[in-house]
């Protein structure tokens, strides 16, 4: 055996194509297959069968092995697509092996054995192939529609025997159809004639009662016309009578309210007039602490010499020297004094409208109406429209201070 003939026997092409031809002999292709798949696995059959007589006419010594390899790479991709269409049964895969099957037949016309294509024997087992797998789907679907024919025959007779018991039940229903629409019409002339005697009857009494309730109306309607006047006229006095009583009650409820609103109010400004005394008396105290702390700083240190030293000589440097300090202290004091001020101000301000608020209502009680709200226009603008005190004065005060206590150092230093 030559080394050709063994180099082709090993090739992977060998394998792969009978796989290709168990794949394609395979039955369960048919299986749940439609019309367009049926083609597509006829016409795969028919040129894979047809390119076997080629492939098992190959003279390994006369062929290039160059072309072994595409052609098994197409082989494979054909076995590839055919097992995916085993998998999902989708006809595209059949579509796209055939496709590779174009490519393995031109690359199969590629090699010298392909002129014994042509064979009878060859040609008789791709057409055979053909044949057999339409005429197997072909068969298959005569059996399925003989099979249906045969349950559709077996179905109508099943409905002839029923539309017969039907058409029975039918006439015995016509039958009482008639029986009942008789005994209706019976009924109907019965009723009409009670019902005209009733209505009769019924109209005759109607007619009578209602003559009886309009003279008993009219008699009521006369009689408790009468009654409502009386009442209306005693419910007239009466409710004059309430409406005077709630005139006086609005009237004293007017004045307590207002009473009420005057005490409310008064009891604001005194909570008022309280918290700026509270402030007030905060910063008093806070400036005379100060005030006297800067006094101190002046006085206390010459105290203290006369105290320890029996020979006693004012100077008036160190006396100067010890002034910035005590303007230092005196600053915020007087800064403390201001603002005591302006609250002192505020709580004497509030204090003279509570006073004002708690002493008004009587004087308004003794005067006329029109002047008595006269009064309080004038009063509520004499409130509201009071100014708090803006503090310039204090301060022309306090800078009045400072400057005379700058004039005085200046004074002391040129002596």
């Amino acid at each position: 055996m030559s080394k050709w003939i063994d180099r082709f026997n090993s090739h992977a092409l060998t394998g792969v194509w009978a796989n290709l031809i168990q794949l394609i002999q395979d039955k369960s292709l048919d299986e749940g297959v439609t019309e367009d798949a049926v083609e597509d696995i006829a016409r795969l059959r028919k040129v894979i069968y047809y390119l076997n007589g080629i492939y098992e006419s190959i003279d390994p010594e006369v062929t290039p092995f160059n072309h072994l390899t595409n052609l098994q790479k197409n082989s494979q991709n054909c076995i590839n697509e055919i097992n995916a269409y085993k998998g999902n049964k989708n006809p595209g895969h059949l579509t796209n092996a055939n496709n590779y099957a174009d490519s393995i037949v031109i690359q199969f016309q590629q090699i010298p054995a392909s002129v014994n294509a042509a064979s009878t024997e060859n040609i008789k087992k791709s057409v055979s192939a053909y044949s057999e797998t339409i005429g197997s789907y072909i068969s298959k679907y005569k059996n399925e529609t003989k099979e249906s024919v045969e349950n559709l025959f077996k179905r109508i007779e099943d409905l002839n025997g029923e539309i017969l018991i039907k058409e029975k039940k039918l006439i015995d229903l016509t039958s009482q159809i008639k029986s009942v629409e008789q005994t209706i019409q019976q009924q109907t002339t019965e009723f009409n004639t009670q019902y005209q005697a009733s209505e009769k009857v019924r109209a005759d009494k109607f007619e009578k009662e209602l003559a009886d309730y309009s003279t008993q109306s009219e008699d009521n309607i006369e009689k408790y016309t009468n009654k409502t006047d009386e009442e209306f006229k005693s419910l007239s006095v009466k409710a004059g009578k309430i409406i005077e009583v709630l005139t006086n009650l609005q009237d004293d409820a007017s004045k307590v309210y207002g009473v009420t609103i005057n005490t409310l109010q008064a009891g604001a400004y005194s909570s008022y007039a309280n918290n700026e005394e509270k402030v007030a008396n905060r910063y008093r105290l806070y400036a005379s602490f100060l005030m006297l702390l800067g006094v101190g700083f002046l006085i206390l240190p010459e105290v203290k010499l006369i105290l320890e030293n029996g020979n006693y000589n004012f100077e008036w440097v160190k006396v100067i020297g010890r002034i910035p300090l005590s303007l230092v202290v005196f600053v915020p004091a007087f800064y403390f004094a201001r603002e005591s001020g302006k609250h002192r101000s505020n709580e004497i301000t509030n204090r003279r409208r509570q006073h004002i608020l708690t002493t008004l209502d009587p004087y308004i009680e003794l005067m006329k109406p029109e002047n008595a709200e006269d009064l309080r226009v004038h009063v509520a603008k004499t409130i509201f429209s009071e100014s708090l005190p803006t503090g310039e004065s204090k301060d022309n005060e306090t800078g009045n201070i400072l400057s005379q206590l700058a004039n005085l150092a200046k004074q002391i230093k040129e002596n």
